[in-house]
């Protein structure tokens, strides 16, 4: 190599060095970043709380980050490329500006008339009117259904049940690997869809009574059944409660949306500024 060449070599590589030493480092509270755009920590904690819980934590942040540094590549080259100036996205920006103000101010008015949420009234008069609607489709049943790693304990945990009330509980019957909660009613057809004839053997079942102990898989299971409500009845309000709770909900965002929209139209009218053709 000619010293020609060489000092070049040297001058390249000092531009270099000082190019990288002009980009913006990240701190230890910044998890990713594109060109002069960051992610930080509590970006990222905001992000991931409004994930599914069933989604591993770690799992979600991943992809969440890998979602905004992909996001953040396509929107750069998107501004270089001059597409903010665009007469149809101008148009498409418009229009999500307006979505989300109608959306920001909705949500406002439904929070000040909705604060304490459905009374109870709103809920009778809606269980009341919706009888038919609310009938079951297919059996529900409440369960006791508990796991065991020994077979004597399993068995000794089957005759203590049947000595007991079905809604009671005890400590004796703590000692169970796992078990599902016995207040909670369930559809019958999703139970035990690991266990082939289990769900089926649940059906012969009246309530009060147990299946004989289940061995499967290693583990012994203990099944009595507690309550059944079959397809076509009406559970009762308090099983349904946070069902009816949302559709009250919903119905009454309706009518706070109705009642602002005719309000908002009646004011514009008598300002002379609302005129359809």
């Amino acid at each position: 190599m000619t010293k020609y060449a060489s000092s070049i070599l040297c001058l390249a590589v000092v531009l270099l060095g000082l190019l990288g030493c002009e980009q913006p480092e990240m701190d230890s509270a910044t998890v990713a970043r594109v060109g002069d755009a960051t992610l930080s920590e509590t970006d990222l904690s905001n992000l991931i709380s409004n994930q599914s819980a069933m989604l591993d934590s770690a799992d979600a942040a991943a992809q969440i980050v890998e979602q905004w540094v992909t996001n953040q590549l396509l929107f750069q080259e998107a501004t270089s490329r001059g597409l903010r100036g665009d007469p149809e996205v101008q148009r498409l920006l418009a229009d999500n500006e307006r979505s989300v103000l109608v959306n920001a101010l909705m949500q406002r008015l439904v929070d000040a008339e909705m604060a304490a949420g459905p009374d109870e009234a709103a809920l009778q008069t809606y269980y009341e009117a919706n009888l038919e609607q609310l009938a079951l489709r297919e059996a529900y049943v409440r369960i006791r259904h508990l796991v065991f790693d020994s077979l004597s304990v399993a068995q000794d945990a089957h005759a203590l049940i049947q000595t007991i009330d079905a809604d009671s509980t005890t400590t004796d019957l703590m000692t169970a690997e796992s078990s599902i909660r016995s207040d909670v009613f369930y559809p019958q057809t999703q139970l035990f869809a690991a266990i082939p004839g289990l769900s089926r053997a649940v059906e012969d079942l009246a309530p009060g009574e147990l299946l004989p102990v289940v061995p499967h898989d290693g583990a012994y299971h203990v099944v009595q059944l507690i309550e059944r409500l079959d397809a076509g009845s009406v559970p009762s309000l308090e099983m349904i409660q946070d069902e009816i709770s949302s559709r009250v909900a919903i119905q009454m965002r309706k009518q706070i949306y109705a009642r602002q929209v005719q309000r908002l139209r009646t004011r514009a009218l008598a300002r002379d500024e609302l005129e359809i053709r």
